[in-house]
């Protein structure tokens, strides 16, 4: 028989009350003690006593909208009856239902009736929501939500300098949203002691927050269908069995894929209600979030989709961040409306008395002293009105407020500054809300209440935090966190960033310097296996906490997994200061392969300005000198595999030849796939670049059997340390020289299915240098479209990345492809700026290429001379680096423009047709000897031309329908078009 609602028999079960006027609950004649969830759920229940509960009426009494796992209900569950003295096995108070929920059996007692002499304290902080001086601001974001609403995606910036408002005057307008039941609102906020170095952290706080809230799981499912890269990184949102089946799905995306896939998302997900996406503070975010918020912006797609952004504009234009180029850049195409928030005016402060205290019977002077010593600065000023609150310098006396003094004297116990204000204000807390809240100060802007209850009861720490953000102080609620190990706790953040400055700062350097560690400590035991996910904020802790091993140590796992977000200046940053704080550390057996290690991550993440930049041969070069030790290692064989890249980039042929056979006899003694991979790769661009297309083939094409994306691709996780996806690019260079072997058609079936691998792949780098590659290619047969298509992806994705070193070929492919539009000047200057840029970056693969394609320019603009002068320079750096691979295409189109510079006069000098002649016998050797058959073909086309002229008809005939008949495909392409059709006039 269950259990009444009153069992008198029980003498030991005593009854349950409330106070409505304190909070409290009691337990007979005891009070509870109960974190505020735990108070909320007790009453709820007790409130609906002998009644059943379900468990989600009980979550969304105490959670609200905020989604959370039933663990976080059991934990109450486990605190109530722990409080109470209660077993769920025999129950006095608390009865499990199962599966269904819970009923409170206990005795309830009527609340005592509140007497006149007790009353609530008026809380110090302004009223929420009150705000003046905003209203055209306000209606701004309204209108841009409106437009939103209606399909037109927005970005807004909110900028002002520190307590002007913007947080206010957003928090507002979302408050007013609030008000539509069809409105979702993503919210990220950018920290500053580790946000820079967290790639997308506003962004992916904004998603789970989402995905954590009622109709979470709508975004969940929208995510898997268009972004399933993004859910990789919100473990919380998913299962350990959905985590592992959205990894294995997504193990490798490019940055520009991942921000395309998101806001295709996002645009799915608004369809069914408008999204607002706010993103505070952007001065201390990360360049990844700001490329996002750039993309998103541009996009002209519909979408009911408004994008808020706070900033401070002096931080962003004082330390050059990202923010300040793009957000320029956005006004000035219209993507974008900035809201600038000017400080308060006497009037303004006017208004805001007047709304505060609507009884107050204040003289006019008070508002000009208020302006005076505030200049008018929002946060400012509310801070001194409740300090002088406080004070009872401003009290309500028979139902009116007045001043305590004369405005002058009032005016001069005004603190000087907003820093000594809140200083004041930190003083008149008790020991403990300035225990939990110096804790919470080096915790970080938003904190779980969990990391404030160092040295404090967790349920007190609770309390505290609880208390304070209901008064408004200090601290206001923003959630709740559930970390891997199952603590469940609210969240907070400090109203302002000053509040939690003010705070850390009066702790000492001994005691802050105690607490980072044990909140570094306590986080890694949280998220244990899973530390990684939060490893910019472990390397921080440990690093203030002065234990320089575990922050070496974080730091790398954080610039691992910027890595893997494609995030290359944050993975650059993390691995040099992991390499800073290793000269800290004690020295150790460990500390040479830590070093090792984290520069062969930095020397990958460097090549963001492309592999020719000297930073990376530094690095690649100084892992070298540390693991001479460790040769024949996996770690040794990434060393030279890097080393290689920068020499190769570079046309250092003899350097990177012996580096290829250093690896060559490395892969004779090692099963290891990837050192087998990364050893034919480099044999095969050798044999390329030497012009030896046979053997330079057989190794790309061994390299490409070797080769698996699961396994080798740089985001698997065991090929990050090549820097590039080496089978994209063995297979864009193999296309190639099947091309130069003749087999045109299948050449360009292979590319496009080589640049086809690289998005799939989905590594920027990778395939930003397969699309310059095939770009070249496309251009050097003719084929604008497909030149178009490639040479539009690398310019995108440089740009995207901040690939400075490709950004410049960028040029030279659009100068090419506005020369085959007719504008020969205009597009042959292009070629030649961008090819030099591309130079002076140190940069020598493709050079000879694309120097020749710069010379039929010339030509083509009528300019031989000019064209000859490249063809010279071409061949000066053959002779210096060892290149041959386009030497018969140099030797042909200089035979061409020896033509056509002699052509001025009728009939052709013998000398030039002699020189020209020269020149293409040359190239038919050269290509002979090769085995370039295509090379073999356009040198045979321009001397049999010649000949023609010449009166050799036979002679040119026999030539050309030689090379001609050996080909077996690709005859409707330009090169065999033109020598059948010259094969033809000849007949």
């Amino acid at each position: 028989m269950r259990r009444g609602v009153e069992n008198d028999h029980q003498a030991d079960v005593r009854a349950i009350r409330f106070e409505p006027h304190t909070g409290l609950a009691w337990h007979g004649d005891r009070p509870l003690d109960l974190t505020p969830k735990a108070f909320t759920v007790l009453r709820h229940l007790v409130e609906r006593a002998g009644r059943l509960v379900t468990k989600q009426d009980l979550l969304t009494a105490a959670w609200g909208d905020t989604v959370v796992s039933e663990a976080a209900l059991t934990s109450c569950i486990r605190d109530l009856r722990r409080a109470l003295g209660d077993s769920s096995r025999e129950p006095r108070y608390l009865e499990t239902v199962h599966r269904r929920g819970f009923r409170f059996i206990g005795r309830v007692h009527a609340p005592a009736p509140v007497g006149p002499a007790v009353s609530r304290a008026r809380p110090i902080a302004q009223p929420r929501g009150l705000i003046v001086g905003r209203e055209a601001e306000l209606d701004r974001l309204h209108a841009a939500f409106d437009a939103a609403a209606g399909g037109r995606r927005r970005v807004v910036f909110v900028t002002g300098e520190a307590g002007i408002g913007k947080t206010t005057l957003v928090e507002r307008f979302l408050a007013e949203l609030g008000e539509r039941a069809d409105v979702c609102v993503g919210r990220g906020q950018c920290v500053e002691q580790y946000g820079i170095g967290e790639p997308y952290m506003p962004i992916l706080e904004a998603l789970g927050r989402l995905g954590r809230e009622a109709g979470g799981e709508r975004l969940v499912a929208t995510l898997r269908r268009y972004a399933p890269a993004w859910l990789a990184h919100l473990p919380g949102l998913l299962s350990d069995h959905e985590l592992d089946a959205v990894q294995r799905r997504v193990h490798s995306t490019t940055r520009d894929r991942k921000l395309l896939e998101l806001i295709e998302a996002l645009d799915a997900f608004s369809v069914e209600a408008p999204l607002v996406l706010l993103l505070e503070d952007l001065h201390w975010s990360d360049s990844a979030t700001i490329d996002l918020l750039a993309t998103l912006a541009r996009r002209r797609d519909s979408a009911r989709l408004l994008a808020v952004a706070t900033y401070r504009p002096a931080e962003v234009a004082a330390s050059g961040h990202p923010l300040k180029a793009a957000k320029q850049e956005l006004h000035l195409h219209g993507h974008c409306d900035e809201l600038v928030l000017p400080f308060l005016g006497e009037g303004a402060i006017e208004r805001y008395l007047a709304e505060r205290f609507a009884t107050a019977s204040f003289p006019s002077s008070f508002a000009r002293a208020l302006d005076r010593n505030t200049s008018g600065n929002p946060l400012f000023l509310v801070n001194v009105i409740d300090d002088l609150i406080a004070r009872g310098e401003v009290r309500e006396v028979d139902g009116g407020w007045v001043l305590g003094g004369s405005v002058e004297e009032i005016a001069s116990a005004v603190p000087g500054t907003l820093w000594q204000m809140v200083d004041k204000q930190v003083e008149r807390l008790t020991d403990r809300e300035k225990a939990v809240l110096t804790v919470a100060s080096v915790a970080g802007v938003e904190f779980s209440a969990a990391l404030a209850a160092d040295g404090i009861d967790p349920d007190d720490a609770e309390r505290c935090c609880d208390a304070l953000a209901r008064r408004g102080q200090f601290l206001r609620a923003i959630g709740v966190a559930e970390w891997p190990d199952g603590t469940v706790a609210s969240r907070y953040a400090f109203i302002h960033a000053l509040y939690r400055n003010v705070l850390y700062e009066r702790a000492s350097i001994v005691e802050r310097i105690g607490l980072h560690l044990r909140i570094g400590a306590r986080l890694e035991a949280a998220y244990g296996t899973r530390a990684a996910e939060i490893a910019g904020e472990l390397a921080m802790h440990f690093e203030e906490g002065r234990d320089f091993e575990r922050a070496v140590e974080y730091r790398r796992a954080a610039a691992d997994v910027a890595l893997r977000l494609h995030a290359y200046r944050e993975a650059a940053d993390h691995a040099t200061r992991a390499l800073e704080l290793l000269g800290r550390a004690p020295e150790s057996t460990t500390a040479v392969q830590q070093e090792v290690a984290i520069r062969t991550i930095l020397g990958s993440a460097l090549i963001a300005k492309g592999w020719a930049a000297p930073e990376v041969a530094q690095s690649y070069a100084r892992a070298r000198e540390l693991g001479s030790r460790s040769e024949g290692t996996p770690e040794s064989f990434a060393v030279l595999i890097g080393l290689f890249g920068f020499h190769m980039a570079r046309f250092e042929l003899g350097i990177a030849r012996d580096l290829a056979e250093q690896m060559a006899a490395m892969a004779t003694t090692t099963d290891d796939a990837a050192v087998r991979l990364g050893a034919s790769s480099a044999a095969g661009m050798i044999s390329f670049s030497a012009g030896d297309y046979p053997a330079a083939l057989a190794h790309l094409e061994r390299a490409i059997t070797i080769y698996h994306p699961e396994q080798h691709s740089p985001n698997s996780g065991s090929g990050i340390w090549v820097g590039q996806d080496l089978g994209v690019s063995c297979a864009v260079n193999a296309a190639w020289i099947v091309w130069h072997l003749g087999f045109p058609e299948r050449a360009v079936m292979r590319m496009n299915e080589a640049i086809a691998l690289g998005h799939a792949i989905a590594h920027p780098f990778s395939l930003v240098l397969a699309s310059h590659i095939a770009a070249a290619f496309y251009e050097s047969i003719d084929l604008v479209d497909a030149a178009r298509e490639v040479a539009d992806v690398a310019s995108l994705q440089s740009a995207g990345q901040g690939f400075d070193m490709f950004t410049t070929l960028g040029a030279f492919h659009r100068g090419w492809l506005r020369l085959q539009a007719g504008e020969g000047e205009a597009g042959t200057e292009d070629m030649r700026g961008g090819l030099a840029a591309y130079r002076a970056a140190g940069a020598g693969f493709g050079v000879p290429t694309f120097l020749g394609l710069l010379a039929e320019a010339y030509g083509r603009a009528g300019r031989p001379d000019d064209g000859r002068a490249i063809i010279e320079e071409a061949s000066a750096m053959v002779e210096e680096s060892g290149a041959h691979y386009w030497d018969a295409e140099l030797r042909r189109v200089d035979g061409e423009l020896i033509l056509q510079g002699a052509r001025t006069g009728r009939p052709v000098p013998v000398a030039a047709r002699r020189d020209a002649e020269a020149r293409f016998l040359e190239a038919i050797e050269i290509a002979r000897r090769q085995e370039a058959r295509m090379f073999e073909l356009r040198a045979a086309t321009s001397l049999a031309r010649l000949w023609q002229g010449a009166k050799k008809s036979k002679e040119a005939r026999d030539l050309l329908s030689k090379i001609y008949g050996w080909f077996t495909e690709g005859f409707e392409t330009s090169d065999l078009r033109a020598a059948r059709s010259l094969l033809d006039a000849l007949a």
